[in-house]
């Protein structure tokens, strides 16, 4: 009866349209059936992960997990399974989450030991694979070679111009909004400016959201037509639909079938962010330039970050611990002696880094924070909060003790990892003064991935969460306007929004 109602609490998630409603109840009728007979036949290869517990309908559909995926909720319902079940839970058909630290090192490794990524990511491809969603382990690693140097350290810092100049325009737009004294969407600006800064890194210009307090931007698609588009929910909308039509793959078609306003939503934006790429791209190579950005060493494009998301949630967990805040402010005050910080100030100061890998590694889950009972309702969960989807190659593998036959899907749970009492001690407490203490638990930092798959972009997160974070607390006083923070799942975790007060601060 439970399994019967979650499937239809699946269902009754999908809003109808008239005119579509029989033609989806017959795709439905007819697809379930179909994937049922597909999942039996998973079930007679992989037989050997019978005996991994997991919810009825997980063992025998994906439809389990798309449910929790499409609410954005998926990183809680596996973490349940995990306190139910312990280490190993099985999330779909062929797919299994393993919650053991040990798992990082086998499932995420470096070199021939490297798990491939599964089809999975298939669903994350626009129109050419990118870095990010290659799945073949050679064509990976050629596509690498040619763009890492480029995200280097060492080339990143030819790059701080561009930062601080990105990081001006802010600036100026937030001492106009301080006059105003109105509360503000700080997420949206800090969206602005992410935005602003990879575009002016990869595509040679700012893309003008900081200028026109607005992500509307002109797209180009294949025939030459620009119309305008928003940025910000194309790239959010294209992400989740992704997340959700990786799990199998009925669902693309499926997903174009049934009458969700937010699918029909989400199909439109993956053609949208193809064509915001392919009109940054030429206006780049129409117009010459000398300078030396990303673009003029690379022949691809690349995603967008997750750093807007990230350094709402960690200036959120700043402003909510006045103990933390008050020691970060005097040791930025100490640090920092002009108005606008340059990027050299901010490099090295080593409770800022710390700060923000405890922000990596927690934020609130959308729950009530109050000042009478704060330490016990506090949750925090990681921005990358999912088990990265990895597939056993030929031969299998034994992971904790367990055999893993051949084309099995596995994964380590970020969030779950990242609330282990092992690991952490105290993983429910936001306490940046863990990174200082220890240098043991970066390896279970999951934020960007981990092994010869982690993210490229990490350099470039870090430098612009060190200046942003570094000068929005040293410029401004921010008054939150409320102590929940809600956030939503799609691949990446994200905060919804974040209403704000800001204030010039006396110049010290």
């Amino acid at each position: 009866m439970e399994q019967r109602e979650l499937l239809l609490q699946f269902m009754n998630t999908l809003s109808p349209i008239k005119g579509v409603e029989y033609m989806a109840y017959w795709v439905v009728s007819v697809s379930i059936p179909l994937m049922i007979a597909y999942c039996l036949l998973l079930r007679k290869r992989f037989g050997d992960i019978d005996r991994i517990p997991g919810p009825f309908l997980a063992r025998w559909t994906p439809f389990w997990l798309a449910y929790h995926v499409r609410l954005g909720q998926r990183y809680q319902a596996v973490h349940r399974l995990h306190e139910k079940y312990g280490v190993f839970a099985r999330i779909s058909p062929n797919h299994v989450s393993i919650a053991d630290k040990d798992a990082i090192a086998i499932i995420y490794g470096h070199g021939s030991k490297a798990l491939q990524k599964s089809a999975f990511y298939d669903a994350f491809v626009n129109e050419t694979p990118s870095v990010f969603s290659t799945v073949g382990k050679e064509d990976h690693s050629r596509k690498r070679r040619l763009v890492a140097h480029a995200f280097s350290s060492q080339s990143l810092q030819h790059f701080t111009t561009f930062l601080e100049n990105n990081m001006h325009s802010f600036v100026c737009q937030m001492d106009r909004i301080c006059e105003s004294s109105r509360s503000v969407n700080a997420l949206l600006w800090f969206n602005y400016l992410s935005f602003d800064i990879l575009s002016d890194l990869v595509f040679g210009e700012p893309i003008g959201m900081i200028k026109n307090a607005s992500d509307i931007v002109t797209v180009q698609d294949v025939n030459g037509e620009t119309f305008e588009e928003h940025a910000i929910s194309i790239v959010d909308e294209r992400e989740h639909l992704a997340t959700i039509i990786g799990l199998h793959p009925s669902f693309n078609f499926l997903t174009r079938l049934i009458p969700d306003p937010f699918f029909i939503r989400a199909h439109k934006s993956s053609v949208a962010l193809g064509n915001l790429a392919r009109r940054q791209v030429l206006r780049r190579l129409q117009v010459p330039s000398t300078r030396v950005d990303i673009l003029a060493k690379l022949i691809e494009t690349h995603r967008s970050d997750t750093s807007s998301s990230s350094i709402s949630a960690i200036i959120f967990l700043i402003l909510t611990h006045p103990q933390v805040y008050k020691k970060l402010m005097d040791t930025l005050d100490s640090a920092i002696k002009s108005e606008e910080p340059t990027y050299e100030e901010v490099k090295d100061i080593p409770y800022l880094d710390a700060t923000i890998n405890e922000g990596y590694l927690f934020f609130p889950p959308g729950c009530q924070l109050n000042q009478l009972n704060k330490q016990s309702r506090l949750r925090y969960h990681a921005t990358t909060a999912i088990g990265l989807h990895r597939v056993v190659p030929e031969g299998g593998i034994t992971c904790c003790g367990v055999y893993f036959p051949p084309g099995t899907e596995i994964s380590v749970p970020a969030w779950t990892i990242q609330r282990d009492p092992k690991i952490w001690t105290d993983p429910n407490v936001f306490r940046p003064e863990r990174w200082l203490e220890s240098a043991d638990l970066k390896p279970f930092l999951l934020t960007f991935g981990k092994g010869s798959r982690a993210c490229l972009g990490r350099n470039l997160a870090y430098m612009e969460m060190r200046i942003v974070i570094a000068t929005v607390l040293t410029r401004y006083t921010l008054q939150l306007e409320s102590d929940v923070l809600i956030t939503k799942e799609g691949f990446m975790h994200k905060p919804l929004h974040l209403m704000a007060k800001f204030q010039r601060r006396q110049y010290h």
